[in-house]
């Protein structure tokens, strides 16, 4: 089995004060078998000043700089036909990845051939790139899934040395895709198998300003599963403008604003739209698990089932797909899912809109 070949993809919009870092960061990766990919959204600062610093430096960067700001995701889908590795990391331009971070997260995916994605703790930094908190490690210390066991690996690439390779089975848990929660440190601290990626991303433009990590890592997981390595091997810059962090974590507690965690949440039922309009695609390839699929958007945030799927925006995903699940599911399927998923009044109230070809008003304005 040959090593893996990795794609960063550094999106940046007026992050001149950090995105150098970053680039450097990828380029000091003791793993060498990458590409990356630097996409500036349209800055106004000196972001591209910075960035063409680096152009003709090493052949395995490439930049492209865009006219108007897609924002994270719509950066992502505008370039991830073009990216060339088996595994891709969306690197947050104001982080930066410590040396080893590639060589740690290529070796797992290596020995867990099967998981979607990886994930490994952040050292959580002030605006200057000093520590202030072990940061969201603590997610990853969660009684959650089951420790990684080398017997169960029949990779034989060592890209890490031996002593390293031990200190990552030591260290790493792997997660089924039926554990619900949200077992992952944030953005840049993932690692996706690209296949997985290209199977779950957005059809259509229903994602305005939404981060990756938030739409692919619940879905990637609910597909294939997750591991974590719960070693610091990013940095997580806190500067007071983030767009879901603005000061360090601390364990227990959601620290992230109120509003940054209803767009998460919001943003998430796209996981639902997704999986709706093209259910009999995911029925051929995952069957009865067509159903803890579409779960995967509540959990999570700890949503109850009952709650999300009597939210009136779900409803309104599931009346403009339901066809189309139909189809896929059958009637006495999508009944008995439904129900179990709304409550009987609340599956009634839902059939007899549907019967009617009425929505609820207002649900589709709420940005869902």
């Amino acid at each position: 089995m040959t090593a893996p070949k990795i794609s960063f993809l550094i999106i940046n919009h007026n992050y001149g004060r950090y995105v150098g870092q970053a680039i450097s960061s990828v380029l000091s990766q003791t793993y060498d078998d990458f590409e990356c990919l630097v996409v500036d959204n349209a800055s106004t600062d000196d972001s591209r000043d910075v960035i063409a610093g680096f152009e003709n430096t090493d052949p395995r960067l490439a930049f492209e700089y865009l006219d108007s700001n897609l924002h994270q995701m719509g950066a992502f889908l505008h370039v991830v036909d073009r990216l060339a590795g088996e595994l891709v990391c969306i690197v947050d331009a104001d982080d930066f990845l410590f040396a080893t971070f590639a060589a740690f997260h290529a070796q797992l995916h290596r020995d867990c051939p099967t998981i979607a994605a990886t994930s490994s703790g952040v050292l959580e930094t002030d605006h200057a790139g000093r520590p202030l908190s072990s940061g969201f490690a603590w997610l990853l210390h969660r009684r959650v899934g089951r420790p990684f066991d080398p017997d169960r690996s029949n990779s034989d690439h060592m890209i890490l040395g031996g002593r390293e390779r031990e200190l990552l089975w030591q260290h790493s848990t792997v997660i089924e895709p039926h554990e619900p929660g949200w077992h992952w440190s944030p953005g840049t601290a993932n690692m996706y198998k690209r296949h997985y990626l290209a199977r779950c991303k957005p059809s259509r433009a229903v994602v305005g300003n939404a981060a990756t990590d938030n739409y692919f890592m619940p879905f990637v997981h609910a597909l294939a599963g997750s591991a974590c390595i719960d070693l610091p091997l990013s940095a997580y810059r806190i500067h007071g403008s983030n767009a879901h962090g603005a000061q360090p974590s601390m364990p227990g507690l959601r620290t992230f604003s109120k509003a940054a965690h209803q767009r998460s949440c919001a943003r998430r039922s796209a996981i639902v739209r997704e999986l709706a309009s093209r259910a009999r695609d995911f029925v051929s390839t995952h069957g009865r698990a067509f159903w803890t699929l579409m779960d995967a958007p509540s959990v999570p945030d700890g949503v109850p089932l009952n709650a999300y799927f009597n939210d009136p925006a779900i409803q309104d995903i599931l009346a403009d797909h339901f066809d189309e699940i139909l189809a896929a599911c059958g009637e006495a399927e999508t009944r008995e899912a439904l129900r179990a998923r709304m409550g009987r009044k609340g599956y009634k109230q839902f059939l007899a809109l549907q019967s009617r070809g009425k929505s609820r008003p207002d649900s589709k304005a709420n940005g869902r």
